[in-house]
């Protein structure tokens, strides 16, 4: 099996993010003539594989998450030959993990649906013209290639109904959720909830003098960037030793924030713009994102107070820590808010599974789809034997209507 063609689903990677949240499913009967769910399994594609808090799971919804989990794990380098099936990790098995991870995604777009019908909130008729017109540009681009929609659904084992299904869900529910509450006041912080994001996220404020121990050799990498050398053990002497002198200063100083700011304007060697201005007088920053020497004598500071010289590659740092309880801050807790309220949700969901569940083979069912995939782009091709090769239906993680909740990050940007 070819793992590194692209597919169809790529083209759709933009439909994928479309959708309305239908809720009309067809009775229980007969298969559906196109129902590729029950070709593929045995299973109808609207039978409820899963039971989320009540709410009835589509086995070709979570079958598109298996299946994508399944292949993003294949981008990652894994499951990509017979015998990366049966190495055990941490006690759990390859298809036990892309089930479970399949599971966790359903298991949150279940709980934001059932939110959605608590607290009235739907998709906007504005939002299904949006994704209607984005379905249609994507329909024009398809014709031009040789394949319809119907092609590109059937190579990623889905019907058009739960495509729009998933995509309404993955996009537009959640942020209308999200919405909702916050005009409600449901996601606004107090000042102990404030304290506990920043500490939990390891989000600070601060003021800093950077004296370097470095300079310019006028050349460049390859990538354009300065090279740099390291002033010789003399002049970091002399440095170290101006560092010194500053704090000193400072601390005597009557009022330590306005004596810091008009040293650091004078004399920090942080960036500058063409005017010899600094481009930050302050930094609001995140666990991680500063050198670790810079971080960690930062955090051992309290609000209002400054660190001694701290050195680093750069060169000696003056650290003044800043409250970070801020209008900027605070507009990012929300947002981490709304993550903690959904994960509440989800790991509170009471979760049943069908007898057919346990007996899906997730290898067994990624095969079968990416044979199905590879039949009908041999279809297109065959069909335009002089023209350039369509890209092969075979879907890929890119079309997926969001990150499932293991994998999408949860650090707010600082």
């Amino acid at each position: 099996m070819d793992h590194k063609k692209q597919g169809l689903g790529v083209l759709l990677a933009g439909a994928m993010l479309l959708g309305t949240l239908s809720a009309c499913q067809s009775e229980p009967g007969e298969p559906a003539a196109d129902d590729v769910t029950y070709r593929l399994t045995g299973i109808q594609r609207d039978a409820a594989l899963v039971t989320v808090d009540g709410r009835d799971v589509a086995a070709e919804d979570y079958l598109f998450w298996l299946s994508q989990s399944v292949m993003l794990q294949q981008q990652y380098g894994n499951l990509l030959e017979d015998a990366d099936w049966e190495t055990e990790v941490n006690g759990e098995t390859p298809a036990e993990f892309v089930k479970n991870d399949a599971l966790e995604a359903i298991k949150y777009f279940a709980v934001i649906a059932n939110k959605a019908d608590e607290y009235g909130v739907a998709i906007t008729e504005e939002q299904q013209a949006e994704m209607d017109q984005q379905l249609s540009q994507t329909e024009e681009s398809l014709t031009e290639m040789g394949a319809t929609m119907d092609m590109a659904f059937e190579a990623q084992g889905i019907s058009e109904e739960g495509y729009r299904r998933l995509s309404g869900q993955s996009v537009y529910l959640a942020q209308n959720l999200f919405d909702k509450l916050n005009e409600e006041g449901e996601l606004a912080p107090t000042d102990e909830s404030m304290d506990a994001f920043l500490e939990g996220e390891g989000i600070y404020r601060v003021k800093h003098i950077l004296l370097s121990t470095r300079r310019e050799t006028g050349e460049t990498d390859e990538y354009g960037y300065p090279v740099y050398e390291d002033f010789s053990e003399e002049e970091e002497a002399a440095v170290e030793q101006e560092a010194q002198s500053i704090v000193a200063e400072l601390r005597a100083a009557n009022d330590l924030e306005a004596s810091f700011d008009e040293e650091m304007n004078a004399r920090s060697d942080d960036n500058r713009d063409d005017s010899g201005n600094l481009l930050y007088t302050e930094y609001t920053a995140y666990s991680g994102q500063m050198v670790p020497e810079f971080e960690e004598a930062a955090l051992a500071l309290g609000v209002g107070e400054m660190s001694d010289p701290v050195k680093s590659d750069y060169g000696y740092h003056i650290i003044l820590r800043l409250d970070a309880d801020t209008d900027e801050t605070r507009a990012q807790y929300p947002s981490y808010r709304f993550q903690q309220l959904t994960q509440e949700w989800v790991d509170g969901a009471e979760v049943e599974l069908s007898p057919e569940y346990d007996a899906i083979d997730p290898k067994d069912y990624t095969e079968q789809l990416s044979q199905l995939a590879a039949d009908i782009q041999a279809q297109i091709e065959a069909a335009q034997p002089t023209a350039t090769p369509a890209a092969s239906p075979q879907a890929s993680a890119e079309a997926t209507p969001a990150e499932s909740p293991a994998q999408a990050e949860t650090t707010p940007a600082a």
